[in-house]
């Protein structure tokens, strides 16, 4: 293994030609503002990882990727197919809104989303937008939201994966235009023997899941119609208190769109139906949880400038919950209306400001209202400091109501955030941004021991920093992010989030279109829980990814953990040791 990585660094010695580089700050993404917009010109701190760097760094997973966000950071009650949680910026589980396509993948009942079960190569980008975005985005973004967008008309590629633990998958993507019409696919079966989910279980506990996403637009004057059709169906077997089971999982949804644009402006109309399920599976099981949604709305935008725009919305929303578990059963129906406006203004060459609000009456909490306002100060084409004020929440999801231990008079978590960001360009090839970030949050949501509770208040203060670099054939990417996630009612830091997370990339390109990735991830300990003194140690990660071009393949050979360090996302739960993936891919 010494020599292995002898050979890697001498790797990053060697340069040949100048590439052509685009640094983090001119990506140009949507989630934010619901039009591209590049991250320089944003208002709060956005980060996008694209199809591309996928490629690159080799990633398998969703909770991979996040993980390699700073600001993220990953609980996991196991290896593939288990549940995994997303804390951003020191924020709860159930405070992201993660989205495919636009669509919400939170279900109304358990609150956290199955991201464990998306297929990575089926993934153009993912765009991760943290702080509130309650304006654009309503409830449940006390966090930020993971916008998850799918390839579309990419040319036709068969990917064949081999790995560790008799890890097998297969994917194709492929798609073709005929005349005012384009149809694209995305398919992918994963099957794996995985690990031993806890540090107790007697067994590997084995998981299969099959994604298709279909797309179609037409093109008919000035109407764009298309529709997106999203599937992830498979089988998790699981440790329950030493015995094995296993559940099946259903996400799907369906979005027709009908985009007309006018001379100045254009005006969309949508109509979503989402379905989240999760049913035991042994002979004798019961219990299951299901979310059904029926969504429509309409969105009116009107561009000033390149920077500059009205938007308007309406939707409505009814939304069904079913769930069985531990013998508590119940039946809830929500109905949702929702108004809102966002407006984005420079008031000179220098200032740029934006404002939002959204009005919702939910049958369940009546009325609530939240917002935000940004300003954008350009001190010169290169550098930009910015500052963003929102006001959030998150409804109790039904579980927390009615479930197992609920309580039907919880009220809506609330969340004041704040943030002052600086992005500098600093040349064609090298860009660095700064953002301090508080979120004070009350009515946190918790267990007192037999049912949940408004109890407690949260207060999060932390900084991120971004810096990338190219320097002639290697591009050289660094994250660190600081936060103090404080529990104020009991004077603790919230569990499971680090003081301290960084995350280094170096990626060498060779002429023949071959390129050798490293990934370094560091975090720092922290508590598991409140209700027992357990302690996640901190780690230091290293992930290897090599790539080659050979005669119209693309052959890949990926690290894990290339250390074999053992640690822990959480208490009792194990992570994979070093695991090996081999990957072939074809365009045709």
């Amino acid at each position: 293994m010494g020599k292995f990585i002898k050979v890697i660094v001498t790797v990053f010695l060697v340069t040949s030609t100048h590439l052509s580089a685009e640094t983090f700050l001119d990506k140009v993404v949507v989630t934010p503002l619901k039009k591209p917009t590049k991250i320089f010109n944003t208002f709060n701190n956005v980060q996008v990882i694209t199809s591309k760097d996928i490629k690159l760094q080799g990633y398998k997973s969703i909770n991979e990727i996040l993980s390699r966000s700073s600001s993220i950071s990953i609980g996991s009650n196991g290896g593939h197919g288990q549940t995994k949680s997303v804390f951003l910026r020191g924020t709860e589980s159930n405070h992201t809104k993660v989205l495919i396509n636009g669509v919400n993948l939170n279900p109304g009942t358990l609150g956290v989303p199955s991201i464990q079960h998306i297929s990575v190569d089926m993934i153009e980008s993912i765009e991760i937008s943290k702080g509130s975005m309650s304006t654009l985005y309503g409830k449940d973004t006390i966090g930020g939201v993971i916008n998850i967008i799918t390839k579309k008309n990419q040319g036709n590629q068969i990917s064949i994966n081999r790995g560790t633990h008799n890890t097998n998958n297969f994917v194709y993507s492929g798609g073709f235009d005929y005349l005012n019409h384009n149809f694209s696919t995305n398919f992918s079966r994963l099957e794996s023997d995985s690990y031993k989910a806890k540090v107790t279980s007697t067994k590997n506990h084995k998981y299969d899941t099959t994604n298709l996403d279909l797309n179609y637009i037409m093109n008919i004057g000035y109407n764009e119609i298309s529709t997106n059709y999203y599937r992830s169906t498979g089988n998790t077997e699981y440790d329950s208190f030493g015995s094995n089971l296993n559940q099946n999982h259903r996400d799907s949804h369906i979005k027709f769109n009908i985009n007309h644009i006018f001379s100045n402006s254009h005006l969309d109309l949508f109509y979503v139906k989402k379905t989240n399920e999760i049913n035991q599976a042994a002979p004798s099981a019961t219990d299951y949880t299901h979310t059904k949604v029926n969504a429509l709305g309409l969105e009116y935008m009107i561009p000033i400038n390149e920077l500059d725009h009205i938007l308007f919305g309406i939707d409505y929303a009814d939304e069904a919950m079913y769930e069985l578990s531990y013998g508590t059963s119940f039946k809830h129906t929500n109905k949702i209306k929702q108004a809102y406006a966002s407006s984005t203004f420079s008031a000179t060459n220098n200032l740029q400001t934006n404002l939002g609000i959204r009005v919702q009456n939910h049958s369940t909490y009546n009325n609530f209202t939240s917002g935000n306002i940004g300003i954008n100060y350009y001190i010169n084409p290169k550098l930009v400091l910015s500052s963003a004020l929102a006001k959030s929440f998150r409804a109790p999801d039904a579980t927390d109501l009615f479930g197992y231990g609920g309580n039907n008079k919880l009220t809506p978590e609330e969340s004041k955030t704040s943030e002052i960001s600086l992005r500098y360009r600093i040349s064609d090839d090298e860009s660095f941004a700064g953002t301090f970030f508080h979120n004070r949050i009350t009515n946190l949501i918790e267990s007192d021991g037999t049912k949940m509770q408004n109890i407690n208040k949260a207060e999060i203060t932390g900084i991120d920093i971004s810096y990338a670099r190219y320097v002639n054939d290697t591009k050289y990417d660094i994250q660190y992010t600081y936060q103090e996630p404080k529990d104020k009612t009991n004077n603790v830091v919230l569990s499971r989030r680090p003081r301290n997370r960084m995350v280094g990339n170096v990626t060498h390109f060779f002429k023949n279109a071959e390129s050798v990735a490293i990934t370094t991830t560091y975090e720092s300990n922290r508590d598991n829980s409140i209700y027992d003194t357990n302690q996640l140690g901190s780690y230091f990660l290293v992930d290897v990814n090599y790539l080659k071009n050979i005669h119209g393949y693309t052959m890949g050979f990926k690290i894990n953990n290339l250390l074999d360090k053992n640690y822990r996302l959480a208490h009792n739960y194990n992570t994979g040791g070093r695991s090996f993936n081999l990957s072939i891919k074809s365009n045709f």
